[in-house]
């Protein structure tokens, strides 16, 4: 690839752009909406236990939200299970919800209950948290999102953050809020490859009638944040590529890059939403290798194998997977190309250039997104499948039977994408608690957000807080624990357990409220 000074031109235009659609950006569908007043009392069922009550539940949902007394300040959005019927893979669950109740969004863990396991909101109504990856940097296992502000155009201008297992932020690329929302990838050698886009209003060299989107594909070092490599869109790409037709009220978004990936020998697989195309790009010389789909395809397709509007393609050995909308959520408005959206893998045979279809996965009742979807193939043969806005996600076995089916509870609450991962934290800090009591006994809840290796509590009380005596144990039930012991106590403390019984944190030692 050469470099290019064309991103930095044209910058500029965005952001001028950005700024004067700023105004519409809570009216967009991808944008949290707030329906929690800050400072707003807990429900009565959270009410402290007391002597003629039974003790409240540790945890529980308002139904749009979930609150804790131990973590008062996280009130992540609730989800519901509709369906499980087998095992899941193994691992938790990453998904970034957006579009929330209560103006809290960013990564979150869950396990197969709907529970959190770890939650760190960090955006607002104005500032986005999204497409949360696990990755590995500098040979370990790391989590990154995406963070910035929504371009109501149909992108984003943000950074990204990996936070190492700690969930400390060890990195932050693009501090220029010069990175898109849709395609990040950590490589081998420790760079991120980032889309970025930006508004032009000359191709070839001559004046267009309207500005252009194009999309730039940058090479960064993580470490020093030098663009090592740049590549623009309309320099190997033409618009006469693209399925989206034009406007004249805004920048004509003619490709959407909004997926990228490395294949087997190290070159870039980028997804061209609006040419309903994937691109495998010489990540050296920047030249196009070949194309799938779209108007000028390398490759004939299947009919079934055909796709359109589609999202996280992923390089697969032998052929690609994908989310294969099959609407589009665009302006002017596109008939769906077929009634239903779909998780597919195609094989691709190089010998003979022909792409069929090897799975397809969609939902009973023929569900439609037009924007966002994911598709994860897992080792056990088992996909994860997000439904993009609709705030649904579903896990299909290795027969291609449903085996588990899942929703955000807020209707507006979805995430881009959803992975399942193998995931091993351990936070810094210590574990939260809040404890309530009277002459009858003491309730205990307790919490470790992002604690992924803690089973079980054990629980510690007295009436001196330098000689506590362990009273209790009690397995973990969610993101709190409620622990409890007969007895007044005026101290309270909890330590968190491993499989092993090894302990892993203390928290500290507080004061039990009289309930």
């Amino acid at each position: 690839m050469s470099q290019s000074t064309k991103f930095t031109r044209e910058r500029a235009r965005t952001l001028i752009i950005g700024a004067f659609f700023g105004v519409l950006a809570v009216g967009i569908s991808d944008l949290p909406v707030s329906a929690a007043q800050a400072g707003q009392a807990l429900p009565a069922v959270y009410a402290a236990p007391t002597a003629r009550t039974a003790p409240a539940p540790a945890s529980g949902s308002d139904g749009l939200v979930q609150r804790y007394y131990s973590r008062p300040d996280l009130v992540p959005p609730a989800m519901a299970i509709d369906l499980k019927t087998a095992p899941l893979s193994p691992g938790l669950m990453l998904l970034t919800p957006k579009a929330t109740t209560n103006e809290q969004l960013g990564p979150m863990l869950i396990d197969d209950t709907g529970s959190p396991v770890w939650f760190a909101p960090r955006g607002d109504k104005l500032r986005l948290v999204m497409n949360a990856q696990q990755q590995t940097y500098k040979g370990k296992p790391v989590i990154m999102w995406w963070e910035g502000s929504w371009v109501p155009l149909g992108w984003g201008m943000g950074h990204v953050v990996i936070a190492d297992d700690h969930y400390r932020t060890i990195a932050q690329v693009g501090m220029d809020d010069s990175i898109d929302l849709h395609a990040i990838k950590i490589t081998p050698e420790n760079t991120l490859l980032a889309v970025s886009y930006h508004t032009t209003s000359v191709v070839d060299g001559r004046p267009t009638l309207r500005p252009i989107v194009e999309c730039t594909i940058r090479e960064i070092d993580i470490a020093s944040g030098k663009v090592l490599t740049t590549w623009n869109s309309l320099d190997h790409i033409p618009v006469t590529e693209s399925y989206l037709r034009s406007n004249e009220l805004m920048g004509w978004d003619y490709l959407h890059f909004n997926a990228i990936d490395l294949d087997a020998n190290g070159n870039i697989v980028v997804s061209g939403r609006n040419t309903h195309t994937i691109y495998t790009i010489d990540r050296h010389s920047g030249q196009i290798l070949s194309r799938l789909g779209g108007r000028f395809s390398d490759y004939k397709l299947t009919p079934d194998a055909e796709f359109a509007w589609q999202h996280n393609v992923r390089y697969q050995p032998g052929g690609f997977s994908m989310f294969d909308n099959e609407a589009a959520a665009a302006f002017p408005s596109v008939p769906p190309s077929r009634p239903a959206s779909r998780a597919i893998l195609l094989h691709v045979d190089e010998a003979t250039k022909t792409a069929t279809l090897a799975r397809s996965v969609s939902t009973v009742d023929g569900l439609s997104t037009g924007t966002q979807g994911s598709n994860q193939l897992l080792p056990d043969g088992h996909d994860l499948v997000n439904w993009g806005d609709t705030g649904r996600l579903s896990e299909f076995d290795e027969n291609n039977q449903l085996i588990f089916a899942a929703h955000f509870t807020g209707p507006t609450v979805n995430t881009y994408v959803a992975n399942h991962v193998d995931w091993h934290g351990t936070p810094t800090d210590p574990p939260a608690v809040a404890a309530y009591g009277n002459a009858q006994g003491v309730a205990v809840y307790a919490s470790w957000n992002g604690a992924t290796e803690l089973r079980r509590w054990q629980l510690l009380t007295g009436n001196d807080r330098n000689h506590l005596k362990v009273v209790t144990t009690a397995d973990r039930s969610g993101f709190e624990t409620m622990v409890t012991a007969a007895g007044a106590a005026k101290y309270a403390q909890v330590r968190a357990l491993d499989a092993n019984g090894r302990v892993l944190g203390s928290s500290a030692v507080v004061s039990v409220t009289p309930a």
